[in-house]
């Protein structure tokens, strides 16, 4: 994929009722910020306005572009009006509808005897978290889950006293058990402040295959959730998804992986945490 057409996919994912700048194209595209001007020059003469809709670029104070080539500044307002986009005297509200990009804030964990890959949507919002490391949200129950099935107590790796997870525990835990970590975006638009996978925007899907490898003898990939799911069937190229549960086999590089759909560990997800922990109690049977 050219320069052209990569600014153009990256301009495609900036969603409805959003705007993106042109520094921030390029970055979604994969680029410096400094190719700002070259991606104004990318998307000028664009022909498909419903595929790639440059009208939801803007320069880096909200200003639509002078050159707009789909009929000038006022009809690209005319647009972004239509979609919700607010402004302020001439220029869009960037703390309403400008993207803020967040790029994944954790660096992939791939213990060498990694065995299961576990992968998530995106991390929350670090304002939720009660350490620096995958499912740190203190109402998420992924490490109470781990705690029933390997220490028939649910609040093993809490600290007491603290609403907060041990990590130096946790992180041995996951070394002796060979439990890697990751997530199915590297970087996204949070499209509200919550921990939702309903309002992310996923910009820069993550590299599955890379991930593995690191982890030679990993033979399972474990998706927690819907969006990961859906994410994961994306980026490998597979239509199906494993029921809630389930399993099926699937190539990825040239690997033959074992697939499991686990109930996501968010409390959102209607099921009690027994239920939850008998349920990946057979990843590792």
């Amino acid at each position: 994929m050219d320069f052209r057409e990569r600014i153009r996919s990256a301009v495609a994912r900036i969603p409805k009722g959003r705007v993106a700048t042109y520094a921030q194209v390029a970055q979604i595209a994969g680029y410096p910020v400094t190719s700002a001007r070259a991606v104004g020059n990318a998307i000028h003469t664009n022909t498909d306005p419903v595929a790639v809709p440059c009208h939801r670029v803007v320069n880096s104070q909200g200003f639509p572009g002078s050159n707009y080539g789909m009929g000038g500044p006022e009809v690209q307002r005319q647009r972004l009006e239509a979609e919700g986009v607010t402004f302020i005297g001439g220029h869009v509200d960037m703390d309403r509808c400008g993207m803020t990009i967040e790029r994944h804030p954790l660096e992939p964990f791939l213990p060498e005897n990694g065995k299961i890959l576990f992968l998530g949507s995106f991390p929350p919002p670090k304002a939720r978290w009660s350490m620096d490391f995958f499912y740190p949200n203190w109402i998420n129950d992924f490490w109470r889950i781990m705690g029933l099935l390997h220490h028939q107590d649910a609040h093993h790796f809490e600290i007491p006293g603290e609403k907060r997870f041990d990590k130096d525990a946790i992180v041995e835990f996951c070394e002796t058990q060979g439990l890697a970590f990751f997530d199915t975006a590297a970087s996204v638009c949070r499209l509200k402040g919550n921990a939702s996978d309903n309002f992310l925007e996923i910009l820069e899907p993550t590299d599955v295959s890379s991930l593995l490898l690191s982890i030679p003898g990993c033979e399972t990939i474990v998706t927690t959730g819907g969006k990961a799911s859906e994410e994961l069937a994306a980026g490998i190229g597979v239509e199906s998804i494993p029921p809630v549960e389930g399993n099926l086999e699937v190539s990825i590089g040239d690997r033959r992986i074992r697939w499991w759909r686990m109930p996501s560990s968010s409390r959102a997800f209607p099921m009690s945490l027994e239920k939850k922990a008998s349920a990946y109690r057979k990843l590792f049977i």
